[in-house]
Formats: structure tokens, C-alpha cells, sequence
């Protein structure tokens, strides 16, 4: 062991051989900011050593011919910290590079830089396992982010372009061709709810997207109720083309266009009471839902054709004059309504009669017990664009089905005692139909509504 002081600045304190730094020893940089600690070998650090900077960052490992070469362990000012191979002083080789923010590298390295394939750990907990090139996911590779959804594919510095597949958390499936970052090119879309787009995309975007949903044929039509009906819709787009999408869940409804009474009229209350709740169209009008169903979804023991008897009941019983004491004698209709109390004007006054005396039927039979709704009818999923609704169903209105009482009151409001005919559908009789094509106060729609858009 000895001492060598080279002038004033520098000191090494260690093993020397020949005058020259050789075997273990402590050498402080005359700059005063590098100290070296380790093994020496002809005046050069060699083997292992430690090199401490002034700011408390220091690499620890190999060194070869007084070059940081080989595998060692290095800190960094910034916290970051690094495990793997070095050549002249550069990570370079295998490493493991670990942040403060949890992220965390490992792989391939060049000049520094992530190059090659390599392990990326976001913060966030999504992982990249892929190429790399300047420190970027360049080429192949997959990418699992925190969400769960899963890209597997190609990557231009840092960005999805190429061919690619994108997995969603719910089953959803893109598979095609990318540019910054978004579909586009030729790709198919396999949606969890089983709509299928194989196509162009743009920006992320089908090039040629539905927009509306296109009855076939007449559109407007007489439905008799008690009847099957079919129906044949299209999906098409703003220049009315057909758009050849497969899967997209489609769901027919019906609905009753429906009008609110003025406050402080006779119905108002009425209307509050209501249980069916007005919903908006875009058609600029609101409308209450209506019964339907299909075939298939009827119980075997449901009665399929109208019966006269209950429907020429519900039509008179649920309509009153005005001040008269007919409620008193319908109140088996009251028990099921608490709004039957509320006074009605004849329809038919130009007769004089009462519906206290139509209401009664010519033979005392108890009425029916009522009939359950059915179910709504099943969806359908479009085939090159096309859907076939078959074999719907539409039957009488439900017993005290206020929508109708409130239209044909506000019928008469409007024309006087004289005023248009029931369109409680209740009081068409078995066999005969109903347009679609009614008066603004009585006008029923078929509505197709998006399940999935």
C-alpha cells in the first residue's frame, strides 16, 4: 500500500505497481466532482469499480481499460435507474431501466437508447412487448393498455400504423389497417352485439355509414288487430344507398302520437295520472308506447282474435257526460282505474243517449278477466343491410288505456258535441282495420329504434 500525490490537486490513495496505480485504490478527479473507488491495472481502472459524482449519482460494476464496459448498475439526477450492460460508458446490450413513476423498461439498448425488442411498463399499468427503435415502439409489437383492450400489430414511431388488431374489454374485435393511430384503410369490425362492417374506414369512421332506417314498400298501412303483419327495412345513407352492414341489432316498436291537454282543462289531471309516459320522436311530436309483439312470442293459450264483447265494453264504459252519475254504475271499471271518477262528455250527445244506458251490455254476463300484455316483439340483425320483421303482431289496447280516452275527449273539445269517433281501437270491431295514416290527434306510428348505433 502507498500514497502518490501528482501535484496539488490530484491524490490516490492505494495499490501501485511500478509507479503506476495498480491493484485497489481511492483516486479523486482534480475537477473534485468524479471519485473513483476500485481496481486499477497499469495506471487504469479495470475490473470492478465505483464511480461517484458530486450530485450523489454513481455507476457501480465493470470497467475495461478505464472505460465503464460490461454490466454494472447505474443512478441518475433524475431518479431513474438502470441494470444491464454497458459499452464506452453507453448503455448498450440487455438492461432494466426502472422510474420513479413506476414505469419500467426492459430489453434491448443502443447509444442509450431503447432499440430493438423490449418490455414497456406505462404508469398506468398498460404493457408494450414489441420493437423498439430511438426509444420508440417502432415495428411489431403488442400493446395491452389499463383498460383492458389489447392491439396487436404495427408501429411507427410510437404510433399504430400498419396492420393491426385491437381487442376490446367486451369481446369487440377491429382487425385492418391503421394510420396515426386510428382505422384506416380496408378493416372489419366484429361488434360485441354481433354487427359486423367489413369495409373502408377513415379517420376511425366506416366511409360509408348508415344514417336512416328505410321502411320498404307502402308507408302507410292497414293493420287489423288480431293479425300477423311483416315488415321489410333497409339500412341506408345520406344519398339513400343502401349500406351492406351485417349484425346491427334493430328493435320495432309501436307508439300512439299523443297531445297534451291545455292546464287547467278537464284532462289535465287526468294526464298527470297517466301511467304511460310521453317520450319525443324525430319527427317533432311525442308519442306514447302501444302493444305490439310477434307471433312467436305469444302464449299458446293467448287469445288471438278480438273478442266484441269486452272491446264494445271498454269503448262506452270509459266515457261519460258531463255531471251525469254514470259513474256510480260502471264501478267495477272504477275499482281498476282511479281515474274513471273523472267526468267525460258523451260522443254520441247528438242521440241524446247516456253512457250510463250504452254502457250496459244486452245480457248481465260478468266482464273477462283481462288479457296479460305480451312481450315485445324479438330484435333483428341486419344481413347485407336488409332486416325482415315477420309475422308482428298488434293487438286491442289494453283495458282503460288512457292515451285514446284523452284523444277522443279532446276531440270533442275541439268540435263540439259532434266531435270525430273513438279511436280507442278497443271499439273497432273483430275484422275490421285501422290506417296508419289517422288524423293528427290519432295517428299511430311504427317506430324502429337502434339497439346498438
Amino acid at each position: 500500500m502507498a500514497t502518490q500525490t501528482v501535484g496539488t490537486a490530484d491524490r490516490y490513495v492505494g495499490e501501485t505497481k511500478r509507479q503506476l496505480r495498480d491493484g485497489f485504490g481511492v483516486y479523486k478527479y482534480p475537477n473534485s466532482f468524479f471519485t473513483y473507488e476500485g481496481e486499477w491495472v497499469k495506471g487504469k481502472k479495470h475490473g470492478h469499480g465505483k464511480l461517484l459524482m458530486k450530485d450523489g449519482t454513481y455507476y457501480e460494476g465493470e470497467f475495461f481499460h478505464g472505460e465503464i464496459d460490461g454490466h454494472g448498475f447505474r443512478k441518475f439526477a433524475n431518479g431513474n435507474t438502470y441494470s444491464g450492460q454497458f459499452r464506452k460508458g453507453e448503455m448498450n446490450g440487455h438492461g432494466v431501466m426502472t422510474c420513479p413513476d413506476s414505469s419500467r423498461y426492459e430489453g434491448e439498448f443502443d447509444h442509450n437508447q431503447r432499440e430493438g425488442h423490449g418490455v414497456l411498463t406505462d404508469p398506468d399499468g398498460g404493457v408494450y412487448e414489441g420493437s423498439f427503435h430511438k426509444n420508440k415502439r417502432h415495428g411489431p409489437g403488442s400493446q395491452t393498455y389499463s383498460g383492458g383492450e389489447r392491439y396487436e400489430g404495427d408501429f411507427v414511431r410510437d404510433i399504430r400504423q400498419g396492420h393491426g388488431e385491437l381487442r376490446y374489454q367486451d369481446g369487440t374485435i377491429y382487425e385492418g389497417q391503421w394510420r396515426n393511430d386510428m382505422f384506416n384503410g380496408e378493416g372489419t369490425m366484429i361488434h360485441a352485439s354481433g354487427m359486423v362492417y367489413e369495409g373502408m374506414w377513415i379517420n376511425g369512421k366506416p366511409e360509408v355509414e348508415a344514417t336512416k332506417i328505410v321502411i320498404i314498400g307502402e308507408q302507410s298501412i292497414d293493420v287489423t288487430q288480431g293479425t300477423a303483419f311483416s315488415l321489410q327495412v333497409e339500412l341506408r345513407d345520406e344519398e339513400d344507398k343502401v349500406v351492406s352492414e351485417n349484425g346491427r341489432e334493430i328493435q320495432v316498436s309501436a307508439a300512439v302520437r299523443y297531445f297534451a291537454p291545455t292546464q287547467g282543462t278537464t284532462l289535465f289531471d287526468l294526464v298527470e295520472d297517466m301511467e304511460e309516459t310521453p317520450f319525443t320522436t324525430p319527427y317533432g311530436y311525442e308519442v306514447v308506447s302501444y302493444p305490439l309483439t310477434d307471433m312467436d312470442q305469444l302464449p299458446p293459450d293467448y287469445d288471438v282474435k278480438p273478442s266484441p264483447r269486452p272491446s264494445y265494453l271498454i269503448a262506452e264504459q270509459t266515457i261519460h257526460e258531463a255531471g251525469s252519475d254514470a259513474a256510480s254504475d260502471v264501478g267495477r271499471d272504477e275499482a281498476a282505474d282511479a281515474d274513471a271518477n273523472t267526468t267525460l262528455e258523451a260522443d254520441n250527445a247528438s242521440t241524446g243517449t247516456s253512457s250510463q244506458h250504452r254502457s250496459r251490455s244486452p245480457s248481465d254476463a260478468p266482464l273477462p278477466e283481462e288479457t296479460p300484455l305480451p312481450p315485445p316483439p324479438n330484435t333483428c340483425r341486419s344481413e347485407a343491410g336488409g332486416l325482415f320483421f315477420k309475422d308482428l303482431f298488434l293487438p286491442g289496447a289494453p283495458p282503460m288505456y288512457r292515451p285514446f280516452i284523452l284523444m277522443d275527449e279532446m276531440d270533442k273539445e275541439k268540435g263540439g258535441k259532434g266531435g270525430k269517433k273513438s279511436r280507442n281501437p278497443s271499439a273497432i270491431k273483430p275484422g275490421s282495420s285501422e290506417s296508419s295514416e289517422e288524423s293528427d290527434n290519432g295517428s299511430s306510428d311504427c317506430k324502429l329504434k337502434h339497439v346498438y348505433s
